[in-house]
């Protein structure tokens, strides 16, 4: 039953980012200044680097590449970006790491991305089980973004208390 209900919960989060529609309308740009620099990450950096998140845990992901989404991937209308990177994330604490606490926000410029489900693809989202201490797991994600190639990509993560933020270039 608990698996199931954090399964709900992590399903519902992933299809709740890709609503919205446009940017400017978004709530997050309502947000105050006082709650951006409340919630600034602890790490930067590039893709490919470890990032200590705080607490023993470290999150790496891996260059953005190219892929074509399958015929029922959610999310993606044709003429979009497609991008796929590897997610690790290692628990070097003490206590098992709530998966469901994993969050991760794209954006590129003015453009608009949205998460990517790809169950032919193997992009299914974060796992469901918790992430004993000491260990670490890895999973696909998807983005699509209404910009073109070579064009910037800022992505924002947060795992439990701690947060990322990396930027780069859509591939």
């Amino acid at each position: 039953m608990n698996k199931k209900l954090i399964g709900i919960i992590a399903i519902s989060a992933i299809a709740l980012t890709a609503c919205g529609g446009s940017k400017t309308a978004s709530s997050s740009s309502s947000t105050s200044t006082a709650t951006d620099a409340a919630s600034a990450p602890a790490a930067t950096g590039g893709f490919g680097s470890a990032l200590d998140l705080g607490a023993g845990v470290s999150l790496t992901l891996s260059a953005p590449v190219t892929f074509t989404p399958g015929h029922f991937a959610t999310n993606y209308l044709a003429g979009q970006v497609a991008n796929t990177f590897d997610v690790t994330v290692k628990n070097g604490g003490s206590a098992a790491l709530d998966p469901s606490t994993i969050l991760i926000q794209t954006g590129s410029g003015a453009n608009t991305c949205t998460d990517v489900l790809d169950g032919d693809n193997g992009i299914a989202g974060a796992p469901t089980d918790p992430i004993a201490a000491g260990t670490s797991i890895s999973f696909k994600f998807a983005i699509a973004c209404s910009a073109k190639s070579g064009e910037p990509l800022h992505v924002s993560v947060s795992v439990g208390g701690g947060s990322a933020s990396i930027d780069g270039k859509l591939a």
